[in-house]
Formats: structure tokens, C-alpha cells, sequence
């Protein structure tokens, strides 16, 4: 786990030299360098920094900032941090930082936001009374306020409604659930072991559902960025969710046995992909949002809260058999290891050489005795029947041949192998039976 570890201590190192001082006595993080910091960005930051076990630097200066509601922007004039979205992350952010419940501004934070809870669903907006009920203002304010529900009844009966609303709309199918970074939410929301002791079956078969859905999503296509528009104030804002260091990050947690899932290390490795590794890169150790993106605080934030789940579940369910194993099955040049052979909507075909051979043992003569009874009944099957069938019989000894080859052969590139033996049947094999049947 060397190299996690080292990427893990990158991310840190990233963060802490991207922090910028306010001029107003704060410090703290922007989204990206140019962005002045603010309680926001900040507080994501200290969250992971925090998650991460490190101490926050200038955490006295983190803390005056993150109190604050609005900052100064000499261009724009106040930029306000409000929203309940905001109240969220900064609660999380103070909890972190060792600031009691019962100070002023902590406690006019947690006020302000049961305030803003909507009483028919439960649920929390973005941006307060305006807009629809949002699943990821949801999961926050529910972890925002967890950590007073030992001491306000107030904030555990809030708790209680949010959950009973993400766990309703993922099981009944609410379009709010659609995305995936919503199905994200819920799934470390739920995994949360206070919030799952309140709601047995129901909240495990939620979660459950949950994590199914971000699979199901990271085989399909789990690097796209999905958005929610808001407003803070006056100001019309964006909140850009990366749903793959979300979803890889919340697959984790919520159901660590998915790390042998071959579609969530596909994606954790795509996820590391994205990290600046290079020592003389500005930004070494910051993440991007995406292949062609800008290095963010937020997409570092996320990334390296994914690294840490990884981490956790590493070391405490592999072996150093089964990483072995996993290692000879994705990148192993001997015949015998089992190999990906194709993938069919992000669902793996795994041989060895063995099985490659009794496929090919199978399907040619299969393919072969299909084949040639098309040709000996042409004439009963018609022009078109005849040669459907050929095509038929051609793809069993195709597929066969596929398997053979590539198993035999694991130095060489799948996908050029694939081409060259379709690119051989349809340019010799077909023609030259069509003209048997002609």
C-alpha cells in the first residue's frame, strides 16, 4: 500500500500549500488559486484533512474564516455563504476544528438550518425556500447535525425526517435518485453507522440499492460531471459533482466487498489517473476534475477521502495471496493467468490459455457443422436463410478463435487480436463461403 500512502501524503501536501490567507485575519482554500478562499471550499478541505487524521495549518485562522457568512470580494462585493448547503459544510468544518456546540455562531448555524428543513419531505433545499428538495443539501445537513443529536432533540428528530427521505426515495424510485452522485450521497449517508442504527432493514436494503446503482453506473460511464444550479443570495452558483471520486469514494464505504468489484478498480485506478504526480508539476499532488479538467480543492478533497476508504479496505481484506492473484488476472503475461479477454457494457470475459483452447475446441467445430449444413441445404433454406446461417456458424468458430489466440498469447494487445481475427473472417472465410452458396 506504499503507493497509496504516497499519494495520500501528495493530496495532504497539495492542500496545504494551496492555502491563501483572506487579508482579513482568515485563511483558508477557493476552488481553484484564483478564487479568493472561502468558508465553503474551506471547510470541504479541513472535512478530508480531518478524515485524513493531519492537522489543519493555521486551523485559528481556518476557524475565523469558516464562522464566517460572507466574504468580501473587492470585484463583486459580498459573497454570501448562507444557503443551506453552505450552513452544512461549515458545521462539519467547526466540528473538526474543535468548535463547541454551544458557541454563538455554531449554535446560529445549527438554528438556521433545522429552519430551513422542508416539513413535507423532510428534506433540505440548496439554496433555502427556493428550488426543489435536494438530495445532496440533504446528506449534509443529516451529517452536519449528527453531531448534536446526542444533545438536541430538536436536531435528532431533523435527522430522522432526512433519512426517512432518502431512504423513501430511493426506494421508491424518485427521480431526484437518478444521478448518480444523488445515489452517492445516500449510500455514505445510510453507511454512517448512527444513521443506519435508526433504520434497520429498510435503511440497509436503501443503502444496498444505492451502491447497485453507482455499480451499475461506473460500468456504464462513471467520469462525467453532473450539476445543480442554485443561488446564494442574489448570486446564481452551480454545484459540480465528479461522480467518479464520488462514487468510488462511496462504493467503498458503503459496501467495502466492492473493491473486488473489477468495475470500481477500473475506476479507482482511473481516479488516480487524474493525480499530479510529477515533481515538477505546479500542481503535484492536487487532483483535476477530470482527464482534460482544472486541478480543484474539491476534487482533491473527494479524491483523497476515496484513497482513504480504499486504503481502509485494503488493509483490512486483502492478503497478500489475493492482491497477487488480482495482479497476475489484470496484468499477468503468462497463458495460464486468468486474463480479460472483452468486455461487454463494463461486464468482464475472464480466461486462461485452457479455456481459451476447449472454446476454440467447441466452437469450431460447432461453427464448422452449422456452416456446412447451410451448404448442403441451401437450396431448401434459400439464398438468405443459407448464408444467415453461415454468418451464424462463422461466429461460434470466430469467438473460438478469439479466445484460442488471445488466451495463448497475453503479451499482445486484445483488442488488435480481436480485430484481426474478424478483419480475417469477414475479408476471406465469409466471401469464400458466400461464393460456395452462390
Amino acid at each position: 500500500m506504499s503507493n497509496l500512502d504516497e499519494r495520500i501524503d501528495a493530496a495532504v501536501a497539495w492542500m496545504r500549500q494551496s492555502q491563501l490567507s483572506d487579508g482579513h485575519g482568515g485563511a483558508g482554500w477557493g476552488w481553484v488559486s484564483d478564487v479568493p478562499p472561502n468558508p465553503q471550499n474551506s471547510a470541504e478541505v479541513v472535512c478530508a484533512l480531518s478524515a485524513a487524521s493531519r492537522l489543519v495549518p493555521r486551523a485559528a485562522e481556518v476557524a475565523n474564516l469558516v464562522k464566517r457568512g460572507a466574504v468580501h470580494r473587492e470585484e463583486h462585493g459580498e459573497w454570501a455563504f448562507r444557503a443551506p448547503i453552505d450552513l452544512s459544510w461549515r458545521m462539519r468544518a467547526m466540528h473538526c476544528l474543535g468548535v463547541a456546540n454551544s458557541d454563538p455562531i455554531a449554535r446560529a448555524c445549527r438554528e438556521t438550518l433545522l429552519a430551513e428543513e422542508d416539513e413535507d419531505s423532510g428534506g433540505w433545499r440548496l439554496s433555502g425556500r427556493v428550488g426543489p428538495v435536494s438530495v445532496t443539501a440533504t446528506a449534509n445537513a443529516i451529517h452536519a447535525l449528527s453531531f448534536s443529536v446526542t444533545d438536541e432533540e430538536a436536531a435528532a428528530k431533523a435527522v430522522l425526517r432526512g433519512t426517512r427521505f432518502l431512504v423513501d426515495s430511493m426506494l421508491d424510485d424518485d427521480p431526484r435518485i437518478h444521478p448518480m452522485y444523488a445515489s452517492a450521497y445516500v449510500a455514505t449517508t445510510l453507511a454512517r453507522p448512527e444513521i443506519a442504527a435508526i433504520g434497520g432493514k429498510r435503511v440497509e436494503r436503501a443503502r444496498m440499492l444505492a451502491v447497485d446503482r453507482l455499480l451499475a453506473g461506473l460500468r456504464e460511464d462513471g467520469s462525467r460531471i453532473e450539476e445543480e444550479h442554485f443561488r446564494r443570495g442574489a448570486v446564481a452558483d452551480t454545484w459540480r459533482h465528479l461522480t467518479l471520486h464520488l462514487s468510488v469514494g462511496a462504493a467503498l464505504i458503503a459496501a467495502p466487498p466492492a473493491v473486488f468489484d473489477p468495475a470500481v478498480r477500473k475506476a479507482l485506478s482511473h481516479l488516480l489517473d487524474l493525480q499530479e504526480t510529477e515533481p515538477l508539476q505546479a500542481q503535484h499532488g492536487g487532483f483535476r476534475t477530470s482527464s482534460e479538467g482544472f486541478v480543484t480543492s474539491y476534487a482533491g478533497t473527494q479524491a483523497l477521502e476515496a484513497m482513504l476508504a480504499a486504503r481502509t479496505v485494503v488493509n483490512e481484506s486483502l492478503n497478500p495471496a489475493r492482491i497477487f492473484d488480482m495482479i497476475c488476472r489484470d496484468e499477468g503475461a503468462h497463458h495460464q493467468d486468468a486474463q480479460q479477454v472483452l468486455s461487454v457494457r463494463g461486464h468482464t470475459v475472464v480466461m486462461n490459455s485452457l479455456s481459451g483452447a476447449i472454446a476454440l475446441g467447441l466452437g469450431a467445430p460447432a461453427g464448422l457443422t452449422i456452416s456446412a449444413l447451410a451448404v448442403g441445404f441451401a437450396d431448401d433454406l434459400g439464398k438468405v436463410g443459407s448464408r444467415a446461417l453461415v454468418v451464424w456458424g462463422m461466429l461460434f468458430v470466430a469467438f473460438g478463435t478469439l479466445a484460442g489466440i488471445a488466451t495463448r498469447y497475453p503479451d499482445y494487445s486484445k483488442r488488435k487480436i480481436a480485430a484481426l481475427v474478424f478483419a480475417g473472417y469477414t475479408a476471406l472465410v465469409l466471401p469464400i463461403v458466400s461464393f460456395l452458396l452462390a
